[in-house]
């Protein structure tokens, strides 16, 4: 006779109890840690909130300083007379309508607004195919051309030796149209019609963000390219679908860049044709302009027409990024 067995219920062991001074944890899954050991589960310590504001602090405070104070103040300032030996007076629109009818503000825009599309066209999109053409090309060749294209050039000592090969009398370039091409005289920096395109033309040896496109189309994997050729794609499909659509985020950033640069212009074209922006006034951007303002103690003036500028370069920036998609799979 088969003796009977009982089952005697195996009683679980009760977690062991906590430390003093330790924290009780809720037991996790089966086989997992306790739900409060997980990572991104704890909250961050008063530690952790004193070493965030600690280090953001800092950061904070230069652009308080630096930034946003400067500007609320320009602002205020360009509704006031001003002066600086006597009280300041508040003095309206006054500022702003005087800039709005001085029509030399009126031909600096406009030189501003030819100059920035002729940057960006030249020294902006050209340097985007540039660095897909180079993609295509061998290791070493790459590596030669890199050097040639990016070589690290002082800005304000490259400007100054482009200024006098750009000399209409005993120029380099004047040496190469004259006795290499066989072309009559050409006026350069002074001719009125020709001085912004010269001045655009330095910037497409020394533009940087070339180098930027290259370490991003040195990031796309291999696979996308090989995939395509596999499809039977040549290389303008290759650049539609793959390169340009994954530059597209860097494009956008550096857009916003090149924007805010070409319409701050100031250094490149005083030095090229001095402060007058010569032949005429034709080379002199809207900084220039207010450079020459502050010069002449016409500080309330000249903070007006930066304010004029601040509003179009932010209209401009806003419509990039309204209407420019950065996203690559879209």
């Amino acid at each position: 006779m088969a003796a009977s067995q009982q089952h005697t219920p195996v009683e679980e062991e009760a977690p062991a109890a906590a430390r003093p001074g330790e924290r009780e944890t809720a037991p996790g899954p089966a086989g997992g840690p306790p739900a409060s050991t997980k990572p991104g589960t704890q909250k961050p310590g008063r530690r952790r909130r004193v070493e965030t504001t600690l280090f953001t602090l800092p950061a904070f405070l230069f652009q308080l300083s630096w930034g946003w104070y400067p500007m609320i103040m320009a602002f205020v300032l360009s509704f006031t007379d001003a002066a600086l030996r006597r009280p300041v007076q508040f003095t309206g629109l006054e500022s702003y309508q005087r800039i709005w009818d001085d029509p030399l503000v009126a031909q600096s825009f406009r030189v501003t607004a030819v100059y920035t599309v002729l940057s960006i066209t030249l020294t902006f999109f050209i340097p985007i195919f540039v660095a897909i053409l180079l993609m295509e090309m061998s290791r070493r060749h790459i590596r030669w051309m890199m050097l040639l294209w990016f070589l690290p050039l002082s800005g304000v000592a490259s400007t100054v030796l482009f200024r006098y090969m750009f000399n209409a009398q005993y120029g380099l370039f004047q040496w190469v149209a004259t006795k290499v091409l066989g072309l009559p005289p050409q006026p350069f920096l002074n001719s009125a019609d020709q001085v912004l395109f010269w001045l655009v033309v330095p910037g497409i040896l020394f533009f940087g963000p070339g180098l930027i496109y290259m370490a991003t189309l040195q990031s796309i994997p291999a696979s996308y390219f090989e995939a395509a050729e596999i499809e039977g794609a040549g290389f303008w499909r290759k650049m539609w679908t793959i390169s340009l659509p994954r530059l597209r985020p860097i494009i956008s950033m550096l857009l916003i860049f090149a924007i805010i640069g070409s319409t701050q212009a100031f250094e490149f074209p005083t030095i090229m044709t001095g402060a007058e922006g010569s032949p005429g006034g034709a080379a002199r951007t809207v900084v220039m302009y207010l450079f020459q303002l502050l010069q002449q103690l016409r500080y309330a003036d000249a903070t007006a027409l930066g304010v004029y500028l601040f509003v179009i370069t932010m209209t401009l920036v806003v419509i990039q990024r309204r209407f420019f998609r950065e996203d690559p799979d879209t």
